[in-house]
């Protein structure tokens, strides 16, 4: 059995005219199923009309009230005026990623009771459509068009005038339209047009994977937690549109086809996950906490085989090397700072006798929270110590003093270097005390 729209068929056809003939002769049945038994006079007129070569003629003359087209106007505004476009896959040839290499489905516009029409155009022959054959000039389909061969040609051309561009293109008034900038006081208008081919592959594609029988096998399998090799997809927080009411024809026939809907995928950012920063176990940053993140390790590395290369020792060549590297080391520990100070909770340095100088600087969420209570004068003295302790203590040479001592006992320890003093501790406690001064104090 071949079930072609307009009608069942009731074998193969071995040729495109039977398979024309087919088709208006299920149109045919449809409308004498509708008549009375005794309405002879209108099936006389009917058996006339469906005749095959009066019906050809007829549909030649009529496609004219339709437009073949990929892009739509209606669906911006149901009574635009402005032209439809069709676009072919020959006529896109350029090397950049489109919807032109894809074969889409082509959509119709005009006069809805000429839609049967373009139904005969959407038959398949040999699995290639009459429509393709038609746009491509094929010779057996010119032939079908008629017993005589003028009449097939000029037929052919009326067809084929349906897909053709207007000489004269509308954008309508009440189109879509938007002003695009090309020189002083000087604009070209773009029309928007609906890319209804494009959208009508997505909505096979959705409609697929949501509904289709092998996505219905693996989302069982999934509730089941059976493994499958294939993938299946999922649509979450779809929306429905829907265009031309219960006349849905009456905007193309591919919407028609959807039944007037189509899906729209949420167009949403993404819900932000804040990346988990672990908080320090110890009272210090200043540990192996700062000892063994990624980005410390290689400089810490660095610095030691630096310091190992005795004949480089005490020169101008020798110090600049080093102390960019610990340049870059304090850098390091600002962008652990900032990780800590946007994403540890408020006083989390207050559950442990955490160092005092480490608290100002990192708990961020601490020291806003005391900034509004002192503003409502709700301290408690305990806090307000705290405040006036920040405000009062050279904080940030306290921090550089940590991290200069925390560096010689690392390169002595790991790096075995024995001859380290506390001119070296000096040098970096001020490298990155000058680097939290310069970030101020609501930044560091």
């Amino acid at each position: 059995m071949n079930e072609e729209e307009g009608g069942t068929q009731n074998s193969e056809p071995a040729s495109i005219r039977e398979l024309i003939e087919q088709y208006i002769q299920g149109r045919l049945n449809e409308k004498l199923d509708k008549l009375k038994a005794d309405d002879v006079a209108e099936q006389e007129k009917l058996l006339g009309k469906y005749q095959t070569e009066t019906w050809l003629e007829d549909a030649s003359l009529r496609i004219s009230q339709l437009r073949l087209a990929t892009h739509t106007p209606k669906q911006h505004h149901p009574d635009s005026k402005a032209s439809a476009m069709f676009y072919r896959d020959a006529q896109n040839k350029h090397d950049y990623v489109g919807s032109y290499g894809m074969k889409l489905d082509a959509d119709v516009i005009g006069n809805a009771a000429v839609l049967d029409v373009f139904k005969l155009l959407r038959l398949k022959f040999n699995d290639v459509s009459l429509l393709d054959r038609l746009l491509s000039a094929d010779a057996d389909f010119i032939s079908a068009l008629s017993n005589k061969n003028e009449l097939a040609e000029i037929r052919y051309q009326r067809f084929l005038a349906f897909s053709q561009l207007p000489t004269e293109l509308n954008a309508g008034r009440l189109s879509k339209q938007v002003l695009f900038p090309v020189q002083q006081d000087n604009y070209h208008t773009l029309v928007l047009l609906y890319p209804s081919a494009l959208v009508h592959q997505a909505y096979q594609q959705i409609s697929n994977d949501r509904f289709g029988e092998e996505n219905k096998v693996l989302r069982e399998a999934r509730f089941k937690k059976i493994h499958k090799v294939q993938e299946s997809r999922e649509y979450p927080n779809l929306l429905v549109q829907n265009f031309g009411g219960s006349k849905p024809q009456n905007i193309s026939q591919l919407n028609s086809d959807r039944r007037g809907s189509m899906w729209l995928l949420p167009s949403i950012p993404p819900t932000w996950q804040g990346k988990i920063v672990e908080l320090p176990k110890g009272k210090s940053i200043f540990t192996g906490y700062l000892t063994n993140r990624k980005d410390v390790k290689p400089l810490l590395s660095s610095i030691i085989q630096l310091y190992r290369n005795e004949n480089r020792r005490n020169t101008v060549e020798f110090r600049e090397e080093r102390d960019s590297l610990v340049a870059q080391l304090t850098d390091c520990v600002i962008d652990m700072s900032f990780e800590l100070q946007q994403s540890a909770a408020s006083g989390w340095t207050q559950k442990k006798s955490f160092n005092l100088a480490e608290s100002f600087w990192l708990d961020r969420g601490y020291r806003e929270e005391l900034f509004d209570k002192e503003d409502a004068d709700d301290l408690t003295e305990e806090e307000e110590a705290w405040l006036r302790a920040y405000r009062e203590r050279d904080w940030h040479a306290d921090i550089g003093s940590n991290f200069g001592d925390w560096l010689n006992q690392l390169l002595t320890a790991k790096g075995k270097l024995t001859d380290l003093d506390d001119h070296e501790s000096r040098v970096w406690s001020i490298i990155l005390r000058d680097k939290l001064q310069l970030l101020k104090e609501e930044f560091a």
